[in-house]
């Protein structure tokens, strides 16, 4: 199983080992760990495309949280992303891969630094589920060209 399946996992695990009363840290701890497991997720299927094996751990450390939330973030523009021709179904599912990727980063930063928020075991599950979600149909779409043009779109910093 690759680390990403496995961090998936384990923050589902989380929600569920002390219930019926979870703690706030386990609860916290699944919020961050979903968002953990979509990161490398989409950075392993980036660095699939490398020609070396060799290097692709390397490669994969040039991905940046805050540019890979810019390109999730205009993909979802239909104005600067139309897909025109492109399959309306296709193009939703990657839009919610997309917006998974954002909303789980939105929430990690959240469950991670506002301590006076408290997660409910449902919260911090609908937050897995969203990640399961966005595994699940990137599993569908890994391979069409408007996928795989979305992991590029993740290293390339946009000229404003």
């Amino acid at each position: 199983m690759a680390f990403h399946d496995d961090l998936l996992t384990q923050a589902g695990e989380l929600i569920h080992k002390n219930e019926p009363k979870s703690p706030q840290a386990d609860l916290r701890r699944a919020v961050s760990t979903a968002y953990y497991a979509l990161f490398p997720l989409l950075i392993s299927e980036t660095t699939l495309n490398w020609g070396r094996d060799s290097s692709r751990d390397a490669f994969g450390r040039i991905f940046e949280h805050a540019l890979m939330r810019k390109a999730s973030q205009r993909l979802l523009h239909s104005r600067l992303f139309p897909f025109v021709g492109e399959d309306p179904k296709l193009v939703q599912d990657l839009k919610t891969v997309a917006q998974a990727f954002v909303q789980l980063q939105d929430k990690r930063h959240i469950a991670d630094y506002h301590n006076g928020i408290r997660w409910t075991p449902v919260e911090s599950l609908s937050e897995v589920t969203t990640a399961r979600k966005a595994f699940q149909i990137w599993a569908s779409i890994r391979n069409e060209d408007i996928a795989q043009e979305y992991l590029v779109s993740l290293l390339i910093k946009p000229r404003d």
